[in-house]
């Protein structure tokens, strides 16, 4: 921005300066790998997260078991058939567990504006429907874990769907672990 002489004095600039950045507070900026052009990125669902690739736990594939396992056996306590895990699920709710625990959040909504139908496109993922669970926290136990979604009347009616098959789930490492499960049946 270049401005007129008068209006560049000292008295100004610090006002100017001060509204060019309440202007520009409200610009995200999310960065897209090199060589990816928004093109590429629109037929694959959209621009990735912020954040795709994050620090696991060597725990990840004893604690997805885990809450598959207690998600199974509170699912048979209401006559419905078990989930299946799914790696596709696990790739989508993977993505946003890094984005998420890249934030310290547990947002339903990605950095990049993106819900679950989006991140589900960008597996390849085509859900006749589709459900998710989130978690920040909870380091080493996927048993407070489910607790936790069960002591939420919407988070327990996502583990108690019916109409849901298929489940998996990311878990990233951060100052708080973040937990993502997906629920959802393919469209076939």
């Amino acid at each position: 921005m270049i401005l007129p002489r008068p209006l560049a004095s000292r008295r100004l600039a610090p006002l100017l300066a001060l509204t060019l950045a309440a202007s520009l507070s409200a610009c995200i900026i999310v960065p897209l790998p090199v060589g990816t052009t928004s093109a590429s990125t629109a037929s694959s669902g959209g621009p990735a997260p912020a954040t795709t690739q994050c620090p696991r736990p060597a725990e990840t594939a004893a604690y997805a078991a885990e809450v598959l396992r207690r998600a199974n056996a509170l699912r048979a306590g209401k006559d419905l058939a078990p989930l299946r895990a799914s790696d596709r699920l696990t790739r989508a709710a993977q993505a946003h567990a890094c984005d998420n625990a890249a934030h310290q959040t547990y947002r339903h909504v990605g950095s990049d504006g993106a819900a679950l139908m989006s991140r589900l496109a960008r597996v390849g993922y085509a859900p006749r429907r589709a459900t998710e669970n989130t978690g920040l926290g909870f380091a080493g136990s996927p048993e407070r874990l489910v607790d936790f979604w069960l002591g939420s009347p919407k988070h327990r009616a996502n583990l108690l769907d019916p109409k849901v098959t298929e489940a998996g789930l990311g878990m990233a490492a951060g100052a708080k672990p973040a937990w993502v499960l997906v629920m959802a049946t393919p469209l076939r």
